[in-house]
This record gives structure tokens, sequence and C-alpha cells, in this order.
């Protein structure tokens, strides 16, 4: 068994349940073979200095797309073209809605309220965060994998 399999083996798997249980939303954002990673603002010290995909909670009756739209914004000061639905991943209880957009500039500022760092990893890069188990939610590297499937059949 290779590696990358190895890790997908051992992390969170596509979650398919009702749609109304949607809490939150993730972004796989790609530039030039580059993923955006980001360490988020929180309160679990676990959670510090670990990478993830940026996105958050919805709002009451926000529509996923809607509301992954709002939270780029916010966090990132990105607005994206087109969002394509890579799945839906369960994490801490809470359904995780994933997108993936690819886009044409590298961002390099963010709110640091909402924020901590942000950095653009190559696919490479991010295999080897999840073998060292940097990646926040587990299912990034997952979600990076679908993304790329996705764009390679189009």
């Amino acid at each position: 068994m290779d590696a990358i399999t190895a890790i997908l083996r051992d992390s969170p798997k596509p979650f398919v349940g009702d749609k109304a249980a949607i809490a939150r939303v993730r972004c796989v954002l790609m530039q030039a073979d580059r993923y955006l990673l980001a360490q988020h603002n929180s309160r679990r010290r676990a959670s510090l200095g670990q990478w993830g995909l940026p996105g958050g909670r919805l709002k009451d009756a926000e529509k996923p797309k809607a509301g992954l739209r709002r939270e780029l914004i916010e966090e990132l000061g990105c607005r994206v073209p087109h969002l394509i639905r890579l799945g839906d991943w369960l994490y801490r209880n809470e359904q995780q809605r994933v997108f993936g957009s690819e886009i044409d500039k590298p961002i390099d500022t963010f709110d640091a309220d909402e924020l901590r760092a942000i950095g653009w990893f190559s696919y490479e890069e991010i295999v080897e965060l999840a073998r060292a188990r940097k990646l926040r939610m587990g299912f990034e590297l997952a979600a990076i994998i679908e993304f790329r499937r996705v764009i390679a059949d189009a």
C-alpha cells in the first residue's frame, strides 16, 4: 500500500446526508498547481499550527455556495469565479461541504481576526503535511485529490 493510500485510509470519509444538515463550508483554492491552506484562529490548543481549507460556519438559512463566497471575502478578500462541488465530509459531528475553485492570481493577504496564517503548497507538500498529521480536519488531502480528479476530467 502506498503512502497516500495509507493516509486516505485513516482520514475522514466523504459523507452523504441531509442537505439541511450542512454546518460549514470549505474551499480548495488552486493557483498554478499550488493550493492555499490556512491556519484558523482557534480556541482549541490541538488546532494551533494545523493547516486547513479556508471557509467557515454557515449563517441561518444561508445556502452553501453563498456562505462560502461570504467566508472567502471575509477571510481572504477573495472573490471566486466558479465553485465546483467536491463532496461533504463529517468533522466533529458537523457536516462540511467542500467546493473547489481555480483562481488566476495568488492571495497573499488575510484577515488576522479570522486566520493566523496562510500558505501556498504543492500537492507533494500537502501529502507531507498529511503524513506529519499537520492537517487540521484530516480530509483536506482527500478533497484536494477529488479536485484534481474533477479538473483533470473536465
